[in-house]
């Protein structure tokens, strides 16, 4: 399972409402976010990573400063939660990384790249980031928590007919609004599929402009370079300190006992305690082996 953290928070925020400690703070997202974890667990995963953004501003940002530029300031009682989250997980021995100058998408996509020729792997990658269904195969899924949609190889090919690795083309024709990314102006989600059906990348459908209308071909000339560079500007970057990290390093241990005095004593979840006994069923009880 690899995880965009910063995907968790946000459900964590918006989907439950306030829940106040001893001192009057709000700690929905602690609480949200835990709870998800505790979820995910039950599926006894081999291996367990959350990806978190850069604590500073990315490779991404120093090419274009309007990167994300249009997202809503993080409300106070948000913001304030994250680094207790965060603190949560390096206390519950929770494998999660973070690089300067990378997004979370890098480091899962880092990660896939890493193993993803090992079959014996099923990955399941958790984020909402319409990019990273370019990794979709047989043994990779993609999980938006946000709307609670798995979407597989099968899922993506109905949807879109042409191959995941082009998605990356789709996005840059049309306005990413969630990272304020340029597009080709005038090209909507419906025009843009029909191009990368039929020309697949956005070099190729640059090559065919003769094969087009007039007025789509002046659309595209138009913004020939805002094309090319939103393709680049989304493009995946490989963390090269990931290149040699055995996988092993992501392997799920519980400490029960340490879950118990974070989560039921400090923090006081007690609403928990049916679920925590639950996650210790399943990762104690015997299993069962068949006479033959």
């Amino acid at each position: 399972m690899l995880i965009d953290g910063s995907g968790f928070l946000f459900r964590s925020w918006y989907a439950i409402g306030p829940i106040m400690d001893k001192e009057w703070k709000n700690i929905n997202v602690v609480f949200g976010f835990s709870r998800m974890m505790m979820k995910l667990f039950l599926e006894k995963p081999d291996y367990f990573v959350i990806a978190w953004d850069s604590p500073v501003k990315t490779k991404r940002h120093e090419e274009y400063e309007e990167y994300k530029a249009n997202r809503r300031k993080m409300e106070d009682e948000f913001k304030q939660q994250i680094p207790l989250v965060k603190d949560l997980v390096a206390e519950l021995w929770i494998p999660s990384l973070a690089f300067p100058w990378y997004e979370a998408d890098d480091i899962i996509y880092s990660l896939v790249e890493n193993y993803k020729e090992d079959k014996s792997l099923n990955f399941q990658v958790y984020t909402s980031d319409k990019d990273l269904k370019q990794f979709l195969s047989d043994n990779i899924v993609i999980v938006d928590s946000m709307k609670n949609q798995t979407t597989t190889l099968l899922d993506f090919s109905k949807e879109y007919w042409f191959e995941p690795i082009l998605i990356i083309d789709y996005l840059a024709l049309i306005w990413d609004h969630a990272d304020n990314v340029k597009w080709v102006e005038w090209i909507g989600p419906k025009k843009a599929l029909n191009l990368v059906q039929t020309y697949w990348t956005i070099e190729n459908i640059y090559e065919h402009l003769d094969d087009l209308t007039p007025d789509l071909r002046s659309k595209l000339e138009n913004d020939r370079e805002s094309a090319f560079f939103s393709k680049h500007l989304i493009q995946l970057m490989y963390v090269d300190d990931l290149k040699w990290a055995p996988i092993e390093n992501y392997s799920l241990s519980i400490d029960f006992n340490k879950w118990e005095d974070i989560l039921l004593k400090k923090w006081e979840f007690n609403s928990m305690s049916k679920l925590f006994q639950e996650l210790k069923k399943t990762y104690t009880q015997p299993q069962q082996l068949g006479l033959f």
